[in-house]
């Protein structure tokens, strides 16, 4: 089964590590290990088992389908489980220190402290913080991963064709977006995968700008940044549109950041490093004098959620010396964004594959003239 598989790369991390046992308590790291999405609970992986524990809400359910021993979490427990002498291995405990909230290790530390003393020393578990274990670990996609991604990117795709018909004087960005959420639903999406940017005009000028009531007219650009979530993986896609002429300073912007975009995706392949993709478009759009509009990082991972690893800010070095690998699953979105006039995004979502990559977003980046 692709959990326990995924429950085993888990193991062969701690071993590395040296470190008996793993917490789990994120919900989408729950998902991505055991397939079960519940709001709350907690996995344990040692080098010899896995138990999840999970209050009454889920209980019954996660014994029909989970593939490790479920147990009825109560009060005490995950601290008897600890004092078993079933589990006398257990002397070093990890937890993930970005998804662990300061309270939660607080209790966590003085459990341990306590179990010590109940004990007379034989629990003595000591505990270890880990940076992100289970999302280095789905970095690299599975087969079975990539056949959704790209169902994901196949339906996001489709959902920008709708937004193309929908255009028209006086329709507002609210209302597209509205449309474009109904459609997914209607076509069998979870959710969206973020609020979709639909900006008209001078509005896209601003990256992450906020769809308002804002009404089209003659001569608007539409920038379009929109995915969808199709059986909890992620869809991204940015695309532009042209409501009669553009702005001559749009004309201008435009095939620079899709030359820059396409020198960016040449270069997407095993070997290929992080900064080395940023720096591509980074430098061809500082080169036509315009590098100061470039305000974003190139790209970013996409999964289970909608920003994962690999990082691809270029103003961080988190990673920036890390080789692209098969299997990672990237988006490629450099843009230029004057303000008061407008912007350019195109944005396609890549899966890198032995010998380069796999381009998800079958639309083609040329604007959609209305």
């Amino acid at each position: 089964m692709p959990y326990t598989n995924r429950q085993d790369n888990v193991r062969k991390l701690l071993k590395e590590k040296s470190i008996d046992v793993l917490i789990v308590d994120d919900p989408i790291n729950l998902f991505y290990l055991t397939g079960l999405d519940v709001s709350m609970g907690r996995l344990l992986v040692t080098s010899k088992i896995s138990l999840l524990f999970v209050d009454n809400r889920y209980f019954e359910s996660c014994q029909k389908q989970s593939s490790c021993k479920v147990v009825l979490s109560d009060k005490n427990a995950f601290s008897e489980m600890l004092i078993n002498p079933e589990f006398n291995y257990l002397k070093t405990m990890a937890f993930d220190s970005e998804n662990t909230p300061y309270k939660h290790f607080i209790e966590l530390e003085t459990l341990t402290h306590q179990l010590k003393d109940q004990t007379s020393g034989r629990c003595n578990i000591k505990l270890v913080p880990l940076d992100n274990p289970v999302k280095w670990i789905r970095m690299i996609k599975e087969p079975s991963e990539l056949e959704i991604l790209k169902e994901a990117a196949n339906l996001g795709s489709r959902g920008f064709d709708k937004i193309c018909t929908l255009l028209k004087v006086g329709v507002t960005e609210i209302e597209i977006a509205q449309e474009l959420e109904i459609f997914w639903k209607r076509e069998g999406a979870k959710t969206i995968a973020f609020d979709p940017i639909v900006a008209f005009g001078a509005n896209s000028s601003m990256p992450h700008y906020k769809s308002s009531n804002c009404a089209l007219k003659h001569g608007d650009i539409i920038l379009m940044d929109i995915g969808v979530n199709v059986s909890n993986y992620h869809s991204d896609m940015t695309r532009m549109a042209f409501f009669g002429p553009p702005p001559e300073q749009i004309s201008v912007i435009y095939p620079i950041v899709q030359r820059a975009q396409k020198l960016a995706l040449e270069i997407c392949k095993p070997g290929t490093l992080i900064k080395d993709i940023d720096a591509t478009a980074r430098e061809f759009i500082s080169d036509q004098g315009y590098g100061e509009f470039f305000t974003h990082g190139i790209g970013h991972g996409v999964g289970l959620e909608i920003h994962e690893l690999p990082t691809m800010r270029y103003q961080t070095a988190l990673n920036a010396n890390l080789e692209l690998q098969p299997g990672m699953v990237i988006t490629i979105e450099p843009g230029i964004y004057l303000p008061k006039i407008g912007g350019v995004r195109i944005e396609d979502t890549v899966v890198i594959t032995p010998n380069g990559h796999e381009n998800l977003t079958n639309r083609t980046t040329d604007p959609v003239i209305i």
